[in-house]
C-alpha cells in the first residue's frame, strides 16, 4: 500500500512539473531589483517572454545601432554641439551690435584694418606692424552666459590692439612719421571721440618704482601685473597706465550695456541680474585701481621728476584723453550703481521674486525657490583704496590737469 501511494505521489509531481510554465532560468534580469523577490509563479516572465519586455526592446535597440556604427552617437553629438555654438556666437554678436553699439563700432573698426600697416620712421625708413590678434580671438565658450563674460575680455583686448594698430594708421594719413623713442597710441573713446597720443619715452619711468611708496596693505589685486610686472606700464610708464585705464574702461561700458542679454541668457530676470553684476563687479571695481595707479604716478613724478611732471602736464592732449576717459568710468560706475537699485525695485514690485543690497552685496532669490543667491557689487579693491582717494594726498595733481 505505501508503495502504491509513492508511485502516485510521484506521478502527480511530473504531472505538476510538465505543464506548469515555471522558467528554468534563474538568472536576474537586467533592470530589475536584485533584493527583490518574488514566490508567485504565474507573474515570473519565461525566456520567452522578454521579447515582449519595452525596457529589454529599446536596449536591443540600442544595442543594434551601436554595433552597426560605433562613432555616429559621437559624431552627432560633436556636430549638434557646433551648431549650438555656432548659434550663440551669432547670438553674441547680434547683442553686442544691438546693445553695445560702440563697442561694436570699436570691434569692426579694428577689423576692417589692413593685416599689415607701414609708417614713414623718422629716419627715412618704413616701420611694418602687424595685427596681434583676430577680432573675435578671445570670444570663447559655448554657452550664452560664457559667451557673454568672454566677449568682456575681448573688446578689452581689442582696445589694447586698436590702441596700438590704429596709431600707425593715423600716423600715416596725417603724413607723420614714426619715432621709436616715443610711446605712440589711439584711445577709441566714441564713433565720432577718440586722441592719438605720442609722447617722448625719456620723459617717463617705470611703474615698478612706486614700489617705494606704496604699502602693502594698498597694494590691490592688479598690482602686481600692473605695477610690479611687466606689461607696457614699465617701458611706457605713465602711457600704459593710461592704455589700461582705457581698455578697462571699455570693457566696463560693454558689461554695464548687456544686462538685457545677461536676462535672457539666465533665463528670468532675476537670474540675468544676478549673474550680469557677478561678472560686471570686478571690471567696474578696476576703476579704484588704475585711479590710483595713476594718482600716485603722477604725485611721484611731481616729487621725483619735476621737469618731466611739467613736460606731461603741458601736453594737453594727455590730460584730455586722461580726463575723458576717467570721468566716463565714474559716470558709468554711478550709472552701474543706479541700475541695480532700478532693477531691484522692478523685481520687488513683482512680488514673485525679493532682491535687495546688504553690506555692499547684491542678494537675489529667483521666483520658485527658497535660495538667495550673493554678490558683491564691487570687488574689494574699492573699499581698500576708496579712503586714500577721496583724502586731499592727490589735490594738487588733480588741480595741475583739470581741463578747462
Amino acid at each position: 500500500m505505501k508503495i502504491l501511494l509513492k508511485v502516485v505521489v510521484l506521478g502527480a509531481v511530473v504531472l505538476l512539473y510538465t505543464f506548469c510554465p515555471v522558467s528554468r532560468d534563474s538568472r536576474i534580469k537586467k533592470g530589475s531589483n536584485p533584493f527583490e523577490t518574488k514566490v508567485n509563479i504565474t507573474t515570473t516572465k519565461t525566456v520567452t517572454d522578454r521579447s515582449e519586455d519595452p525596457v529589454m526592446r529599446v536596449e536591443a535597440m540600442v544595442r543594434e545601432m551601436r554595433n552597426s556604427n560605433p562613432r555616429l552617437d559621437m559624431d552627432s553629438i560633436r556636430r549638434q554641439r557646433n551648431v549650438a555654438r555656432a548659434a550663440n556666437i551669432g547670438w553674441i554678436k547680434e547683442s553686442t551690435a544691438r546693445y553695445s553699439p560702440d563697442s561694436w563700432d570699436l570691434l569692426m573698426k579694428y577689423d576692417k584694418l589692413p593685416m599689415m600697416t607701414e609708417a614713414y620712421s623718422s629716419d627715412n625708413s618704413v616701420v611694418t606692424t602687424q595685427k596681434a590678434l583676430e577680432t573675435f580671438e578671445y570670444l570663447r565658450g559655448r554657452t550664452r552666459l560664457d559667451l557673454l563674460a568672454s566677449m568682456e575680455t575681448n573688446v578689452h583686448e581689442v582696445a589694447h590692439a586698436y590702441f596700438d594698430q590704429n596709431a600707425f594708421k593715423y600716423i600715416r594719413e596725417n603724413n607723420l612719421t614714426m619715432n621709436w623713442e616715443y610711446a605712440h597710441g589711439y584711445i577709441y573713446v566714441s564713433p565720432s571721440k577718440g586722441y592719438f597720443i605720442t609722447y617722448p619715452l625719456k620723459n617717463v619711468f617705470p611703474s615698478r618704482e612706486l614700489l617705494k611708496v606704496i604699502p602693502k596693505d594698498l597694494q590691490t589685486f592688479r598690482f602686481g601685473t600692473y605695477i610690479d610686472g611687466t606689461t607696457s606700464t614699465q617701458s611706457e610708464g605713465i602711457i600704459g597706465l593710461l592704455n589700461e585705464l582705457y581698455a578697462y574702461y571699455t570693457g566696463s561700458k560693454y558689461c554695464f550695456e548687456m544686462l538685457e542679454p545677461y536676462k535672457t541668457a539666465a533665463g528670468s530676470d532675476a537670474s540675468g541680474l544676478f549673474e550680469w553684476a557677478s561678472r560686471t563687479q570686478s571690471t567696474m571695481s578696476a576703476f579704484y585701481e588704475f585711479d590710483f595707479f595713476i594718482s600716485e604716478y603722477l604725485l611721484y613724478m611731481k616729487t621725483n621728476y619735476p621737469q618731466n611732471y611739467e613736460k606731461l602736464k603741458s601736453y594737453k592732449t594727455f590730460a584730455e584723453a586722461f580726463i575723458t576717459i576717467r570721468d566716463l568710468y565714474e559716470e558709468l560706475i554711478e550709472r552701474y550703481q543706479q541700475r541695480i537699485r532700478d532693477e531691484i525695485r522692478i523685481l520687488n514690485s513683482s512680488g514673485e521674486t525679493e532682491a535687495k543690497i546688504e553690506k555692499g552685496w547684491l542678494w537675489v532669490r529667483p521666483e520658485d525657490s527658497n535660495v538667495s543667491s550673493g554678490t558683491p557689487i564691487f570687488s574689494e579693491e574699492k573699499e581698500t583704496l576708496l579712503t586714500i582717494l577721496e583724502s586731499r594726498r592727490y589735490r594738487d595733481v588733480e588741480d595741475d590737469f583739470k581741463v578747462d
